[in-house]
């Protein structure tokens, strides 16, 4: 069951991830509908994922990580990574269990943390990438407002096939401007 709230949506709140997230998030990168779009290649295993949770729960690196939430209940998991405080910028990750797709919930997480890592970590850019296979997050980023800057052609190779990996990016001004 994740904590109390850090940023509250109309459905959706991200929690900061605690011990009590690690069987939840164990279970959904595993699941074979969930760690594909995320490129996970291996398994993970419950030892790997304490460690990861033990590992983010002490870094100073500018990595914020969260469970989305919906009424009291995990349902998926968002990084705002990549910071890099010289050029201003930070890239953004979710993904959700497969029960929970097509509901709206990735769109508001992304509009929740996008607004959070401008208003909260002084971003100017905000990005994400998506592998070619998966349309629902390409909507998801041109939903709320991420222009397509380009792709990185062949850059993933996942299931015995290359993959195209596509950029998108919002900057504080354009987010604002909506």
């Amino acid at each position: 069951m994740p904590g109390r709230p850090f940023i509250s949506g109309e459905r959706v709140d991200l929690c900061p991830v605690s011990e009590d997230d690690v069987d939840f998030l164990h279970d959904t990168i595993n699941d074979p509908a969930v760690w594909p779009p995320v490129g996970a290649r291996t398994p993970v295993t419950e030892r790997e994922e304490r460690e990861w949770y033990e590992e983010q729960a002490s870094a100073d690196n500018g990595t914020v990580n969260f469970v989305v939430a919906v009424d009291g209940a995990p349902i998926g998991s968002l990084g705002v990574h990549g910071v890099d405080d010289t050029n201003g910028s930070a890239e953004l990750g979710v993904f959700l269990a497969e029960d929970h797709w097509g509901e709206g919930y990735g769109t508001e997480a992304g509009r929740l943390a996008t607004t959070y890592a401008f208003d909260q970590h002084r971003r100017h850019r905000v990005f994400a990438r998506v592998f070619e296979d998966n349309q629902a997050s390409m909507r998801v980023w041109e939903r709320l407002g991420f222009e397509r800057e380009g792709t990185h052609r062949d850059a993933m190779f996942l299931h015995g096939e290359y993959l195209d990996v596509h950029c998108y990016g919002v900057l504080e001004s354009e987010w604002r401007d909506q």
